[in-house]
């Protein structure tokens, strides 16, 4: 049984990014399931307009009501064979980060962009390079192969990001890679790190890889056989590394 789409209503003008995001998701999770809002409101113990919130992005659940409702989801779900898009792990670690300023530094992001790297000078020079190679496409040599350059029309939101970086909107741009890192599906994530590193970001690059890492391991493992399959190996290698960094510190909070 494959996941049901159903018409959402469209995200107010003025919704955060963040508020966006979970919602999205959220109503991701939801197609997975022929339960009405009304059923699954029901068995998590709130008013189906609570829920209807949710899924409107008009308010933001609790960790534990959040938790309800993925489970109810998963339960009907897996009865039926269908795999849900996000992990419960991934949908805890977007509700969080809306409270960033309020946690421990062990459970903040993994990584954030240099500002040294990121200046107006330095992202203006990268945005007229990238701009440089949409407009002038120079196709590779006969016989050769470019895994890291050759990539087709890259990562549509590269040029959103450089403008972020161009206006000092670092928290918007690092929270822009953080959202791709953890919930763009697997075969895309090369794609994008090979962008930024073409257009010179190599920190975004590397943060994007290391914010990957904290997924599942699933989505990990996933992502390092998508890194392979582009030649990008170091890439994969840091992913990996990353990963390991990041089960242990679990382990030990």
């Amino acid at each position: 049984m494959a996941p049901r789409t159903q018409s959402w209503k469209a995200f107010p003008p003025e919704c955060p990014d963040e508020k966006r995001l979970l919602a999205t998701c959220l109503r991701k999770v939801k197609d997975c399931t022929d339960l009405t809002q009304q059923q699954v409101a029901a068995e998590c113990g709130i008013a189906t307009s609570t829920l209807n919130g949710y899924l409107n992005a008009r308010n933001q659940p609790t960790s534990e009501m959040l938790r309800r409702i993925y489970h109810v989801v998963k339960k009907d779900a897996d009865l039926s064979g269908v795999l849900l898009p996000h992990s419960l792990r991934e949908l805890e670690a977007i509700l969080s980060s809306q409270t960033d300023d309020l946690r421990p530094a062990s459970q903040k992001p993994a990584v954030r962009i240099s500002h040294r790297s990121h200046g107006t000078k330095y992202a203006r020079r990268r945005r007229s390079r990238a701009n440089k190679r949409v407009r002038v496409p120079v196709p590779p040599q006969r016989g050769d192969r470019h895994p890291h350059t050759v990539l087709g029309e890259g990562w549509t939101g590269l040029e959103t990001l450089i403008d972020r970086l161009l206006r000092h909107q670092t928290q918007d741009a690092f929270f822009m890679i953080w959202q791709s890192a953890m919930t763009l599906p697997a075969p895309e994530i090369p794609n994008v790190v090979a962008s930024c590193r073409s257009a010179g970001l190599s920190d975004a690059a590397d943060a994007v890889i290391t914010n990957a890492a904290r997924r599942d391991l699933e989505a990990v493992l996933l992502i390092a056989a998508c890194f392979h399959e582009a030649h990008q190996y170091e890439d994969a290698t840091l992913l990996l590394s990353s990963a390991t960094v990041a089960a242990s510190a679990a382990r030990g909070s």
